[in-house]
């Protein structure tokens, strides 16, 4: 009797087995979706009909992937809450187009280089892939994809993070020359990249 009392689980109470399960599925998800989105880029750029090809190949792979939304909330501090949600969409729509536009143009030329994943870690708020890019000329650059509820929202190149830079560049915009300012900066640079890469 002993025994089956052991046995049993209380009910409600949460199983360690089914706790440790859960964050191993969750770091295999985290890493198999960094994977599968360098294997993505490595395939466009490997495309050679165009800079719009690439952009349509690449595109679906990043709104999976990429919770712009919250780029876009942090990017912008307090001009995020000042803004109706109209034009909070506009702006999640813009940004988009830039993070693919510019993953297009800096992957755009495939000459072997190998993206290797080193480790996948959980975070205070969620988990963070860490990968080296093998350029042809052996250089190495890490990058480092921080992901909650399966979406990333920063990106970390040699220490340097994304997203900080984006906040401090875009609030310095909005200070100095306005909201309207940073939208036609912010096209300006989609329209720059495609015309020099194409």
């Amino acid at each position: 009797m002993a025994l089956g009392l052991l046995c049993c689980s209380v009910p409600g109470a949460p199983s360690v087995v089914t706790a440790e399960a859960e964050t191993t599925s969750a770091r295999l998800d985290s890493q198999q979706k960094i994977e599968e989105f360098h294997e993505q880029l490595l395939a466009v750029m490997q495309i050679t009909d165009g800079f719009d090809v690439r952009l349509a190949e690449l595109s679906p792979a990043i709104h999976e992937l990429f919770d712009v939304a919250t780029i876009s909330r942090i990017s912008l501090g307090r001009t995020w809450k000042t803004l109706d949600e109209g034009a909070q969409h506009a702006f999640i729509e813009l940004l988009e187009r830039l993070i693919v536009t510019t993953y297009v143009a800096r992957f755009d030329d495939y000459s072997g280089q190998i993206f290797r994943t080193i480790s996948t870690k959980q975070t205070r708020r969620g988990w963070v892939v860490k990968t080296e890019l093998t350029l042809t000329d052996g250089d190495k650059v890490r990058l480092e994809y921080y992901l909650r509820e399966g979406l990333v929202y920063n990106v970390v190149a040699e220490g340097v993070s994304d997203l900080s830079l984006r906040r401090a560049d875009y609030n310095s915009i909005i200070k100095s020359e306005g909201f309207a300012a940073l939208l036609t900066h912010l096209k300006e640079n989609i329209e720059e990249q495609r015309f020099v890469h194409e």
